[in-house]
């Protein structure tokens, strides 16, 4: 299973094309690590109205992924 740090932009126009969005890839990361890269994320995305995501990939299994905002 691969696991995500994901950002994405909400945007205030509904119709809007294009949005912000960042991945990290943390799969084999300390959680002090992990903490570092949310951290970078969110100051990246400082201003911008977005939803933090923790993303369990689960394609190379077969499987759904699950996603959880953190």
């Amino acid at each position: 299973m691969r696991q995500y740090y994901e950002a994405r932009e909400i945007p205030s126009d509904p119709d809007a094309v294009d949005s912000e969005f960042i991945r990290a890839d943390i799969t084999d990361m300390t959680e002090p690590e992990r903490a570092e890269v949310l951290t970078a994320i969110k100051d990246v995305m400082s201003g911008v109205k977005c939803k933090f995501i923790k993303h369990d990939c689960l394609h190379d299994e077969h499987g759904a992924c699950v996603m959880e905002e953190v």
